[in-house]
């Protein structure tokens, strides 16, 4: 991409056209210096003549000196899918992040309901956001730099999403913001049944994650599917910390399973 722009005369792309233009070589995104290079215009003159093409809903800004051209089937929409930009976005305010939660559990094929909010765990604070139809929510999370991203869709798509294993360990670690404990059932055990590689990810990610998560996993594998694996039971029989409640937000009171160290204080209804 960096190298299309810098291999254009400068000057030679009309305002007008620059969305065309970038969308035609395969640009995603554009930022301040690349609009005034290729259009030949000074900077005080960028968002002046940028919010023409905004008002027309043939670009958008997602951040601040950042312009992303909206191919022609979203421009009723007012923005692509955030897939379409995320990693550019992020690169651009200097943040690592991971796509986690239910926005990772829906492009692994799991996704009892639709996601509302596009769920991106940064390395710093990124305030909530929405384009067109779409809201984003950031989570200022520790272990983004260090977590397991999926091979096959950041080779598909350049996007950092969540391995199936590591999406498992964020939803066990956030219930309140992946639809509530039973929701949480419904996708690990989907994502268990279709992404067979997900123990060894959960293994190698564990130590990031609060004991919590592994001991929720290891919980409702054995409730709702077809039992944690062994890898999964040792690494639990291991943990020395007190034990750990099902539901974080839900009153501390509830029958504790000594096998797994969880404190079950809510009931779990999941849809399968």
């Amino acid at each position: 991409m960096d190298h299309v722009i810098e291999t254009t005369v400068p000057g030679s792309v009309s305002a007008s056209n620059l969305p065309d233009w970038a969308l035609s070589h395969g640009v995603t995104s554009l930022s301040t210096k690349d609009v005034r290079r290729l259009c030949g215009i000074p900077a005080n003159q960028v968002s002046q003549r940028m919010a023409a093409l905004r008002k027309g809903a043939k670009l958008f800004s997602p951040a601040r000196g950042l312009w992303v051209p909206i191919p022609p089937e979203y421009r009723t929409w007012g923005a692509p899918d955030p897939m379409g930009y995320i990693a550019d976005m992020m690169a651009h305010l200097g943040t690592d992040y991971l796509v986690g939660w239910l926005s990772a559990a829906e492009r692994h094929g799991a996704s009892h309901h639709a996601a509302q909010v596009f769920q991106v765990a940064t390395g710093k604070t990124v305030r909530a956001r929405t384009f067109g139809r779409s809201r984003l929510g950031f989570y200022s999370r520790g272990y983004v730099g260090k977590a397991t991203a999926s091979a096959e869709l950041r080779r598909r798509t350049g996007v950092r999403v969540a391995s199936p294993g590591t999406t498992m360990l964020m939803l066990a670690a956030d219930p309140g913001i992946s639809g509530g404990i039973s929701n949480v059932a419904n996708l690990v055990i989907e994502l268990a049944e279709e992404r067979p590689e997900y123990a060894a990810q959960i293994i190698a990610d564990a130590p990031l994650f609060p004991d919590a998560a592994t001991r929720r996993l290891g919980w409702l594998f054995d409730a709702f599917g077809d039992g944690a694996p062994d890898e999964l039971v040792a690494y639990c029989t291991a943990l020395a910390s007190e034990p750990s409640f099902l539901v974080p937000s839900s009153p501390r009171t509830g029958r504790l399973d000594a096998k797994w160290g969880i404190v079950a204080n809510e009931e779990v209804d999941p849809d399968i």
